[in-house]
């Protein structure tokens, strides 16, 4: 088995110079990763954590891990961690909560202590049950390569033997371990596939272990090769564009699978319907698919993908002497005398007339039914139809700000001032506002 374990570390890129924080709670595989580790010289450090969710089997764990630890002359950190209120607070399941505590626990104290990787005992069991669980639940290929050997920091040497090989070992040793009484519960659906669909599926294929490990590490080669080639086209892919991320159609639909390809753009913001997406890309104009994250617009030809906006107050006000303003956009005011002033700054400012305004200002967003008169227009025109002429999104129409004096529009944030505004020959002073 030792043998067998350090030629599997080797593969995976580690080496007896390394230091380790092992995850260990006290069972089979935990403990049998933490002797492998011992007896092949490996520096290390245990983390356990209490979630307290057994009562006094919990406690017991933890002093178990205690004892183990101080025999061998481990260093041990210990964490209890109140996993009900965390699960309720986020509302997520209290599986969930444990595991997004204890990994950025894990992360905490390897940076603390200068340590090169976390390992955790998962096997090739483990292996069975997590593609069992995203085939389930509906995944693509990147599902399909299971638990990683080596990820973000994050290393699984015991993904080379499963739990009765670890078993057999432990016994041979006679090296202790506790049983977790919750595995045994059905409840779970780790455990339900553990005790009812497993075995029946290793007595088609007593190697069932090995089986699908291969088969996890195929396809995360094929995931890897994907990945390789899709990045090589984001170029093509996505149009360049200051405020957003936009994803040409017309490209993306040259694939004879756009739903994988977008897919591989997006994940990672929380995207998980297919359907929706990929009706999403036939849909008209101006439909949206959210996530918890981000949003994802059809906008004509092009995708715009999002983070989902925080909400902000609906007016803003400037003051005559006001200099700065940093919410919600950022903004500078400054006045000057018109004489010797050059005019042709930009549309990142706006250049206008001091005496045509009233203070105080109000910066707000648009709203229906709005109308100014565009510079270099004699008539007025609806803020709608300006917008449909500069082709904006309706993410970029939910982000433009009006600038306003007495209720009228004296400049769309960014794109255009009011004609009544704009400078003249008899104008004394000028009022310039620029995006900062």
């Amino acid at each position: 088995m030792q043998k067998k374990f350090l030629k599997y570390c080797e593969r995976i890129g580690l080496n007896p110079a390394n230091k380790l924080l092992i995850a260990v709670s006290g069972g089979l595989d935990s403990m049998a990763l933490l002797h492998l580790f011992r007896l092949s010289g490996f520096a290390v450090h245990v983390a356990h954590c209490n979630f307290k969710l057994r009562g006094e089997e919990s406690d017991g764990d933890e002093a178990f891990v205690k004892e183990v630890c101080a025999k061998y002359g481990i260093i041990i950190h210990t964490n209890e961690f109140d996993t009900e209120d965390y699960a309720n607070s986020k509302s997520i399941s209290i599986q969930m909560a444990a595991r997004d505590l204890r990994y950025a626990w894990f992360e905490e104290l390897r940076l603390a202590n200068n340590l090169d990787y976390v390992a955790t005992a998962h096997h090739q069991d483990d292996q069975i049950e997590t593609l069992l669980i995203n085939m389930s639940r509906g995944t693509g290929v990147k599902g399909m390569h299971g638990i990683l050997a080596h990820q973000n920091g994050l290393i699984r040497p015991l993904l080379f033997t499963d739990r009765t090989a670890l078993d057999s070992w432990m016994r041979e040793c006679d090296f202790v371990f506790r049983e977790d009484s919750s595995n045994t519960s059905v409840k779970y659906a780790r455990n339900k596939l553990r005790h009812q669909v497993i075995p029946i599926l290793k007595e088609l294929n007593p190697s069932l272990s090995k089986t699908y490990q291969e088969n996890a590490e195929r396809f995360g080669s094929a995931a890897q090769n994907l990945a390789f080639f899709y990045e090589k086209q984001r170029d093509s892919l996505f149009l360049k564009k200051e405020s957003a991320h936009q994803i040409s159609l017309s490209e993306l639909l040259k694939y004879p699978s756009p739903l994988d390809v977008l897919f591989h753009f997006i994940d990672g913001y929380g995207f998980n319907d297919w359907m929706a997406i990929e009706n999403l890309i036939h849909a008209e104009s101006g439909k949206i698919v959210s996530s918890s994250t981000h949003e994802l617009l059809k906008d004509r030809d092009v995708l715009v993908l999002r983070e989902k906006q925080r909400e902000l107050q609906q007016s803003f006000y400037v003051k005559q002497n006001q200099k700065i303003l940093c919410e919600p956009v950022g903004l500078n005011f400054s006045v000057h005398e018109a004489k010797n002033f050059n005019p042709n700054m930009g549309s990142g400012s706006a250049v206008l007339d001091f005496d045509k305004i009233q203070f105080p200002l109000e910066l707000r967003r648009w709203r229906k039914g709005d109308v100014f008169k565009p510079l270099g227009m004699r008539g007025k025109k609806k803020l709608s139809d300006f917008f449909v002429d500069q082709k904006m999104s309706l993410f970029e129409k939910e982000n433009v700000w009006l600038l306003c004096s007495s209720d009228e529009i004296i400049w769309i944030v960014g794109h255009r001032i009011d004609e009544r505004f704009k400078l003249v020959e008899t104008t004394q002073k000028v009022y310039l506002v620029q995006l900062n």
